[in-house]
């Protein structure tokens, strides 16, 4: 398994916590039964198991919690890979884009990671 620097480990939860409070606030505007609804908390769920991962505290987190988690930061780094390059580099758009790329890379490695560490 990869191995990161606090430093590295820091700056990946700070780019995944507003991540995730990005996606709490947006779902507090959707209607509960709308897939947007349901996209936004699987986003606020995924990012909680990524900074648990990243606290070191893996502690019983179940298969299916950490493959659900792998497909929505997945997605969530697809999109940000498409739109990286609408911004001009050095924007404050283009850095946050290009930091939650990194921290969704750290986050996937360490679900991936977590994944192959442990029976199921």
């Amino acid at each position: 398994m990869i191995q990161y620097t606090p430093d590295e480990l820091s700056a990946a939860h700070r780019a995944i916590s507003s991540l995730r409070s990005k996606s709490d606030k947006a779902s507090g505007k959707l209607k509960a039964e709308s897939w947007q609804y349901k996209s936004m908390r699987s986003n606020v769920e995924a990012c909680d198991l990524a900074m648990r991962l990243m606290d070191g505290d893996a502690d019983t987190i179940p298969h299916d919690k950490l493959d659900e988690a792998r497909k929505t930061l997945t997605d969530a780094l697809n999109r940000s890979g498409g739109v990286i390059g609408k911004f001009t580099e050095g924007t404050p758009q283009h850095t946050l884009q290009k930091n939650r790329i990194a921290a969704l890379k750290i986050a996937l490695a360490l679900i991936e990671g977590e994944r192959n560490n442990t029976a199921q």
